[in-house]
């Protein structure tokens, strides 16, 4: 990681250096990642190859008004910045004067001046100079904020994204079942009028058709509140969404292969530990600056002007002073205060640490659970495939049977009803891992 610029000169206070953490040679899952390095897409969702998740997410960074925050606040730390480095060079102003005096012997005596002052703090032992690092080092902290929120919202979008594919398809199924059913359930009705079925079949074929039915509301209600979700994020009113579940099976690609790279490369690639760091050098800087408030602070005056008795005179060759002084301010009593400051510095550095051991650890647990779970997600995919064929088989099997009189309307609903199960959970399963590379593309700080 690139070291943070620091400003030359003699500055009392910690120096700044990289915190130290124990970091594995590779990850556990290493199975589907690969070993060498790897170069960060920011545009990771292009891998997917949907025209409609890239224009959703392209939207969402140009209109969220969270990363629009994030944005501001980067501007604010450069203006911040650019205050304490203003703090090195001396002040300028002007000061115009006039004052009256009387005494019974003189009467009204009056005065008038034009008075250019200048101030300079010498920073004799670096507080301007820490303060600047801090500054310096916050406003990095801004940038990797923004680039967190950014990452973290084109996450939040795909996965939203995919979900409204995964409801739409099952609301697909869930119609599409009931549709079926309630034409089986017609044909079983008409068939127990002729005494060709039995009651019992009916009201079974009934229990079918109610539970496919009552499926349906429970997916538009998915729906509707994920497109509502959605409309937030991208920072537009609430508005549904044309979408085709079917592009779940026929569409959307998936990586080949996870390429990871090595856990190392994390402290580069991921936004929030670079954060952590840039807080880290922040916060040592503060523990300097909370040090230089316990020494002299040494202060450069100078005044100079024009001097005259009336106003016009000012600038008709009147006598022209100056003065200049050196002074030096000694903190000696505070009750312990500037004391209490440094210590409350150097704990704040001590937590600045521990958050950024923390924010690593984080990091690697994250990667390492989105690669299990792109793997594991890849062979219950295969699993729900050969089943989902298995199924359809068994439903065209058992309504041959049936109408051959080999079985009982039973087995045909029994039959049914895994078919549709089946469905579902197998377009649950491929929206969940859509959702898990988009998890590791997240927790490797973008993509590959």
């Amino acid at each position: 990681m690139a070291a943070v610029l620091w400003f030359t000169g003699c500055a009392v206070g910690p120096t700044f250096k990289s915190p130290e953490v124990a970091l594995p040679s590779a990850y556990l899952y290493d199975s589907v990642a690969s070993r060498g390095d790897t170069v960060v897409n920011l545009a990771w969702w292009e891998n997917f190859g949907d025209p409609m998740l890239t224009g959703l997410i392209e939207q969402a960074l140009d209109s969220n008004r969270n990363l629009a925050v994030a944005a501001s606040r980067i501007e604010q730390a450069r203006l911040q910045l650019k205050s304490a480095r203003a703090e090195f060079g001396p002040a300028v102003g002007l000061g115009i004067r006039g004052e009256g005096t009387y005494t019974d012997r003189t009467g009204i005596v009056q005065q008038y001046a034009v008075e250019p002052n200048i101030t300079w703090e010498i920073d004799l032992f670096g507080k301007l100079r820490r303060t600047a690092e801090s500054a310096r080092a916050r406003m990095l902290a801004t940038e990797q904020n923004y680039r967190s929120v950014m990452l973290s919202l084109a996450a939040e979008v795909a996965t939203s994204y995919f979900d409204l594919l995964q409801y739409d398809m099952s609301l697909r199924i869930a119609r599409e079942t009931y549709g079926l059913r309630r034409a089986s359930q017609d044909i079983i009705d008409s068939l127990v009028y002729y005494g060709m079925s039995s009651a019992v079949d009916l009201e079974q074929a009934r229990s079918l058709t109610a539970t496919a039915a009552a499926a349906i509301p429970q997916y538009e209600r998915a729906k509707a509140q994920t497109e509502m979700a959605l409309c937030a994020l991208l920072g537009q009113n609430p508005h549904p969404f044309e979408v085709d579940g079917t592009r779940l099976f026929t569409s959307v690609l998936l990586p080949a292969e996870v390429p990871a790279g090595l856990p190392a490369s994390l402290l580069d690639r991921r936004p929030d530990i670079r954060q952590a760091y840039y807080e880290v050098a922040s916060a040592t800087a503060e523990v300097g600056v909370a040090v230089a408030n316990r020494y002299p602070s040494l202060t450069l005056t100078g005044e100079g002007g024009l001097l005259s008795s009336t106003l016009k005179g000012l600038f008709r060759g009147n006598p022209f002073g100056w003065s200049a002084s050196l002074s030096v301010a000694e903190p000696l009593f505070a009750w312990g205060k500037n004391k209490r400051a440094e210590e409350i510095a150097r704990e704040e550095n001590r937590q600045a640490v521990l958050n950024y051991e923390q924010t690593v650890i984080t990091a690697l647990g994250e990667v390492e659970s989105a690669l299990a779970g792109v793997a594991t997600y890849r062979a219950q995919a295969e699993r729900y495939r050969e089943l989902l064929r298995a199924t359809r088989a068994t439903q065209v099997l058992t309504q041959e049977l049936y109408r051959n009189g080999s079985n009982t309307y039973l087995d045909v609903l029994d039959a049914e009803r895994e078919l549709f199960s089946t469905q579902i959970g197998f377009s649950e399963v491929l929206s969940a891992q859509l959702a898990e590379y988009v998890s590791l593309y997240k927790a490797l700080g973008g993509g590959w």
